[in-house]
């Protein structure tokens, strides 16, 4: 059958674009498949029970949000129309998150995803839904674009089994649903292996029983970098998060939960006899001086077996994932620098997933330091904390932010002109010995572990707050 969807706008906020929508989704879905307007609840009916059944009888929401949307006014009270239960768009999104189906947000003209703080608690996890991004200026393609994204086109008519047909196979309905499947030793919460993409809080896999635990991100595409007000961006260089592109990941792809552990590198090492280079780099305080007795079992802090492995060097992540490729028989791989952040963002567009401000309770830093987006003072804790730690980000990835750097495929480059915008690797030009890191690590201010800080570090060179976290690609068409 086809897919019902519910369009979900502000009038004084996007009126003609869901007029729009609307036009271009009942070209590919039967028209009482789309459901919008509050003109069509007959008078003297309660709205509320109807708009949840109309939310009832979709499959999915689009949320259109325009640079109004958080900040609509009720002209009768002056408050804010987010803060009143009775809310149309509250009431249709709240009703969408409690059902668990796919809730888009569609940010119109520029406008952000909202921050969590601006949001009440029914339409806090709005924040990590996947966003898509539709523009005045080329309006027509980037909905087009959209309806390709959510597989509506091509469904203009109902199967012709009748209304009691049933799909062919098990197969069939869990491609119906999204699923994608994947052949792997481990499964955990998906049936019969059927992942459906951006449920890594619930689902995942392993291919060995000393490998990291992946989880599947979904295809779609994210703007990389940093906007030009985001506070303390381009903390280092100027011109290194500029500019800020479009990047589309449209190939299915698997990422670690966690960071390669301390214990899964062990394992590694045993099996293998490899040798890594002596020493690492420590901070003094003041200066990275290089201390020739550390090493990733000897970091200068207690670890145990569930921290992640520190004092790794590029090429040492290279060949962990080398010797995990044979023995899994699967592909693994370090992330792109643009996989990376399409993963850590998880679908926002702030500066750390869960919104603007950042304290110690959310991640592993200098806590001392405060972001100049929002925080407060907090716990330095010197040293790293086991992979699991902290909330999870919307697609279960864990400490994206803060812990260890995490090393990246690609080459180091100043800006990103002329970088790849298909999520590939940016291997062209500049110092090839010089590699891509990612999240920022425990030593570290809160500004340089947003999601689009980079930095680059030397593919020989061992760190004490560097690990590395791993992707693996996956054969779904």
């Amino acid at each position: 059958m086809p897919h019902k969807v519910f369009i979900s706008y502000r009038r004084e906020d996007a009126k003609w674009q869901a007029r729009e929508v609307y036009r271009a989704l009942t070209g590919v879905l039967p028209r009482d498949h789309v459901f919008m307007d509050i003109d069509s609840i007959p008078l003297g009916s309660d709205f509320r029970k109807i708009l949840k059944g109309w939310v009832y009888q979709c499959d999915m929401l689009l949320a259109l949000i325009g640079p109004g949307w958080v900040g609509a006014v009720d002209p009768k009270t002056g408050q804010l129309r987010l803060k009143n239960p009775a809310d149309f768009v509250r009431i249709e999104i709240s009703e969408a998150l409690v059902r668990d189906i796919p809730v888009v947000p569609v940010l119109l003209d520029g406008a952000p995803m909202p921050d969590g703080d601006t949001l009440p608690d029914d339409l806090k996890e709005l924040i990590y839904r996947h966003a898509e991004f539709v523009d005045y200026a080329k309006f027509d393609d980037d909905v087009a674009r959209l309806i390709r994204k959510l597989q509506l086109d091509g469904a203009t008519a109902p199967p012709s089994r009748g209304p009691t047909a049933t799909l062919a196979s098990p197969a069939e309905r869990m491609q119906a649903e999204g699923r994608i499947n994947v052949d792997a030793k481990i499964v955990n919460g998906a049936p019969d292996g059927w992942f459906l993409p951006g449920s890594g809080k619930t689902e995942w896999f392993k291919d060995h029983d000393a490998g990291p635990e992946m989880v599947v991100v979904p295809t779609g595409s994210f703007m990389m970098g940093s906007p030009e007000n985001e506070p303390e961006r381009e903390s280092l260089e100027k011109g290194t998060e500029s500019p800020q592109h479009e990047v589309s990941i449209a190939q299915p792809l698997a990422v670690g939960r966690h960071a390669i552990t301390r214990g899964q590198f062990a394992t590694f090492i045993k099996s293998t006899g490899y040798k890594t280079d002596g020493g690492a780099y420590v901070w003094t305080g003041s200066t990275w001086e290089h201390d020739p007795k550390a090493s990733w079992c000897n970091p200068g802090f207690a670890q145990d077996d569930s921290h992640p492995v520190v004092c790794v060097s590029w090429d040492d992540a290279k060949a962990y994932a080398g010797w995990l490729t044979q023995q899994a028989g699967q592909s693994y791989r370090l992330l792109t620098e643009a996989e990376w952040e399409y993963a850590a963002r998880a679908g926002t567009t702030t500066p750390f997933w869960w919104g603007t401000a950042i304290t110690s309770a959310q991640a592993n830093y200098d806590g001392t330091s405060v972001y100049a987006g929002g925080g407060s003072k907090g716990e330095y804790r010197r040293q790293t904390v086991p992979v699991d730690s902290f909330k999870a980000n919307a697609w279960g990835l864990y400490n994206v932010h803060g812990n260890v750097w995490e090393w990246c495929e690609d080459v180091w480059h100043d800006t990103y002109a002329s970088t790849p915008t298909d999520g590939s690797a940016w291997l062209q030009g500049e110092d090839q010995d010089l590699r891509m890191v990612r999240g920022g690590s425990w030593y570290l201010s809160p500004q340089y572990l947003r999601s689009a800080f980079r930095d680059g570090r030397f593919a020989d060179d061992q760190y004490y707050d560097q690990g590395f976290r791993l992707a693996r690609t996956l054969n779904n068409p």
